[in-house]
């Protein structure tokens, strides 16, 4: 293949290509819920079925059921066809103490992840919050309709969709402003609130990460002293929010720590053989089902452990995350010229592997990652609106 046009010409701000997201310990337990139920009874099956919250919102992207020529609904997420996948990191405080004054419905975190159609890898691209986009009009639980807005910050979105409360308008006023900013069909989505990442890491037993030098952020509550140290969920999810009071304050630095933490989760769990340990499997499993809403298909037992069956030959290796390419606009960021590029590689199902140059990346924090490979990162390109 010849060579990327992003090798000669790559932008001064470039994503961050990386092996392992920081949504990894959220996809691995909704994957791990195939090898759970493949070794315990029906009663879990049923319970663990019970625990997702799945919200139907074809009605608010004005969607009908995809049908054959008799008239039969198509099984969703079937083989043979590219999957793209919307995961979104509410900061929504439900069920977790705080003093914070912030009320609503917020997206903290947006993450692409686009499935490829032979099911041998998993792309994942990590869109800033703050970049600046068109939000379209999004459909309302009362049947209204919001205004379009031009130039608004990305994680708007959500809160646009979600002023009534409900995660689902939520989400797909989300996924309309996604689909027209990449011109990608969006299959579905999961959203992850700080409530579940706390409990993924507390039924993981915490997990260990060292550190130069103590990390303080009164916003985020954040306390950490330097050295090695054992973090519980709440550590955890302080230092995956910090912003503010560590490195440049950017939200591009703070998506750069946010994959350092899954590094150690993933690390944590491999070391821990969590996997093969049932009981503790089972625990982690129901604790973080208990607070993801997803899409009514991926919310189904039956779909969701069909899709993880179609994955079992995915290993990490095949797993590869990038962040938007962008350029600066002031204190928000606009996508790139380059950004086009990942959207037609999705698009058009190819590896970004095969379209992005790897180089190095300097480190702006001191976190120390002797228990972690170092990251790569990449230059970088994506898929087409489904009809």
């Amino acid at each position: 293949m010849s060579q990327s046009p992003l090798a000669s010409r790559a932008p001064s701000h470039e994503p961050t290509g990386r092996r392992y997201p920081w949504i990894v310990p959220v996809l691995c337990a909704l994957l791990a819920i195939l090898l759970f139920l493949g070794s315990t009874v029906y009663f879990a099956y049923a319970r663990l079925d019970g625990n997702f919250q799945s919200e139907d919102i074809d009605i608010y992207l004005d969607r009908e059921p995809e049908t054959d020529e008799e008239g039969d609904i198509i099984e969703p997420f079937r083989p043979g066809e590219a999957i793209n996948i919307l995961i979104i990191g509410s900061d929504s405080r439900d069920g977790i103490s705080t003093t914070s004054e912030v009320t609503g419905m917020r997206s903290d975190t947006t993450m692409l992840a686009h499935i490829s159609a032979d099911r041998e890898r998993v792309e994942i691209i990590s869109l800033p919050r703050d970049t600046l986009v068109d939000i379209p009009s999004c459909r309302l639980p009362d049947g209204t309709w919001t205004q379009p807005r031009q130039m608004s910050i990305f994680n708007s979105a959500f809160a646009t969709g979600g002023q009534t409360d409900d995660v689902g308008a939520a989400a797909a006023c989300t996924i309309r402003t996604v689909e027209d900013l990449t011109g990608l069909y969006i299959d579905g989505f999961v959203v992850v609130n700080f409530s579940s990442f706390e409990q993924f890491v507390d039924a993981l037993g915490g997990v260990e990460m060292c550190f130069e030098e103590a990390l303080e952020d009164s916003a985020a509550d954040l306390s950490i002293p330097a050295g090695c140290q054992t973090l519980n969920g709440d550590q955890a999810l302080a230092f995956a929010r910090a912003r503010k009071g560590i490195g440049d304050g950017s939200d591009i630095g703070r998506m750069d720590r946010q994959q350092e933490l899954v590094l150690a989760i993933v690390d944590e769990a491999l070391n821990r053989n969590i996997l093969t340990n049932i009981p503790s499997l089972y625990r982690l499993v129901d604790a973080v089902s208990q607070s993801v809403v997803t899409d009514s298909e991926l919310g189904n037992m039956d779909t969701l452990i069909a899709l993880a069956n179609s994955l079992r030959n995915v290993k990490t290796n095949d797993m590869f995350l990038m962040t938007m390419p962008w350029d600066p606009a002031g204190a928000r960021v606009l996508p790139s010229e380059n950004a086009q590029i990942v959207w037609d590689a999705l698009d058009e199902d190819i590896p970004l592997e095969t379209v992005i140059t790897p180089r190095a990346s300097p480190s702006s924090r001191k976190l120390l990652s002797q228990r972690m490979a170092r990251p790569r990162t990449a230059q970088l390109p994506a898929r087409r609106v489904r009809t």
